[in-house]
């Protein structure tokens, strides 16, 4: 069993891109196996592989590492390139913002040699560190950026989302898997591709994991898999974190009826006044009630993501006042 690394970056933070490039080169290679780490520059404004020089002169990685370029904007685009230049049966993707522990290659091989059944896994400890001087409030949502911490071996084949199964931080996936994915964006049946420049979507991870679960593989969350996840302070503004909720609520109900064709007839469908009734109970009781401007307004960015999303994905109307608000509080 051979790992191949695969991290995809775009105008990386240098502070969070020099800990991860740092940690990764410092991961124990797994005794008998091949490791190669391919870094995929999605086309940055000034090229990555200048960085990496600035960063680590005259420095000799303990295994294969080359970078390559996918200037078709998008996390899947950069997915599918490395994709195309590594050969490894399991890969390991990284983001430039992920400090992985030392152990973390050795513990993919242990995992998937003891649980041939288990097709895609995910680290069950993320711990969330804000680079730079943030606000204080910031410690309370560490949640929006993946942070979780369990001490069990969870999995399950489950075709609704639940809530151990791996985000993309830190997500590794059986080779075969990660093919037969991307035959289906190849031929239309998948269409989610990921965070560009201008988009905060992030259903393609959701989408790799139900066809894990469509081929029969078990979906797997790892307690002896940890890393920590970087944010940078321009990732911790009040205009960032909206963007971020909505886009990923909104994705969700598309890729999901993608996945499983014959639930997008079921999926919900939000009248005017249904719309208005969610509203006024979430202002209700995060401003009447708890007096949480903050709390109200990331929810309400959530809550309108996935309103959108369902309509959207149940073909119905997205044009009304209240998807008006989406443009109005700047989430698209």
């Amino acid at each position: 069993m051979d790992i191949s690394i695969i991290l995809c970056t775009y105008n990386p933070d240098p502070e969070s891109f020099y800990r991860s490039m740092k940690a990764i080169f410092s991961l124990a290679v797994p005794s008998g196996k091949k490791v190669e780490f391919v870094l995929v520059d999605n086309n940055s404004p000034e090229p990555v592989s200048r960085l990496v020089e600035k960063q680590f002169p005259d420095f000799t990685p303990p295994f294969s590492f080359r970078i390559v370029t996918e200037s078709t904007p998008g996390l899947l685009h950069a997915r599918k390139k490395g994709h195309a230049e590594s050969t490894g049966s399991i890969i390991v993707f990284f983001d430039d913002d992920n400090e992985p522990e030392g152990a973390y290659l050795n513990e993919v091989c242990k995992l998937y040699d003891q649980f041939p059944n288990i097709g895609v896994a995910g680290p069950a400890n993320i711990s969330v560190e804000y680079i730079g001087e943030v606000e204080p409030w910031l410690a309370y949502y560490k949640g929006y950026f993946q942070e979780r911490k369990n001490d069990q071996l969870l999995f399950a084949c489950y075709p609704h989302w639940l809530g151990f199964y791996p985000p993309g931080t830190g997500q590794t996936v059986r080779r075969s898997i990660y093919s037969a994915y991307l035959e289906k964006v190849e031929n239309g049946t998948y269409s989610a591709i990921g965070r560009t420049k201008n988009s905060m979507t992030s259903a393609e991870d959701v989408q790799l994991v139900f066809c894990a679960i469509l081929m029969e593989y078990a979906v797997a969350s790892v307690p002896t898999l940890s890393l920590n996840h970087l944010i940078a302070a321009r990732k911790t503004t009040i205009p960032y974190l909206k963007r971020l909720l909505f886009g990923m609520s909104s994705s969700y109900p598309e890729a999901y009826a993608e996945c499983f064709p014959h639930t997008r007839r079921v999926l919900p469908f939000y009248t005017n006044w249904k719309i208005f009734k969610i509203l006024w109970e979430t202002f209700y009781q995060k401003i009447l009630i708890k007096k949480s401007p903050k709390a109200f307004i990331f929810q309400l960015a959530e809550l309108l993501g996935k309103i959108y999303g369902s309509n959207l994905a149940r073909g119905g109307n997205t044009d009304s006042f209240w998807f008006s608000l989406i443009t109005l509080l700047k989430l698209k």
